[in-house]
């Protein structure tokens, strides 16, 4: 397991949607996965596990608004920054065309 889970909580697996394979326990509303690292990925502020037993996947969407708020800032600010050097790029190349 990727960390200890706290004692003294409600827990509850969670299960391979497919096989029903034990992939975690859900303890206070965060996973706690009880697989191997290489089959845990993260998309966005979520957690894809994949089922070692017959390679299914299921994710884990987090519930935390800080989470989700500091994931849509740091896209907003991706987008923003993305937009900026491309218009930055454009203007070089126009320049650049003009010079010869």
């Amino acid at each position: 397991m990727a960390k200890d889970m706290p004692i003294g909580k409600d827990k509850s697996d969670w299960l391979c949607i497919q096989c029903g394979h034990s992939l975690g326990r859900i303890v206070g509303g965060e996973l706690y996965p009880t697989v191997a690292g290489e089959h845990t990925h993260t998309s966005g502020p979520n957690l894809v596990v994949i089922c070692p037993e017959c390679g299914a996947r299921k994710v884990f969407f987090t519930s935390d608004p800080i989470v989700k708020a500091v994931y849509q800032l740091v896209n907003a600010v991706a987008a923003e920054a993305a937009h900026a050097m491309i218009a930055q790029m454009g203007k070089a190349v126009h320049k650049q065309d003009q010079i010869s």
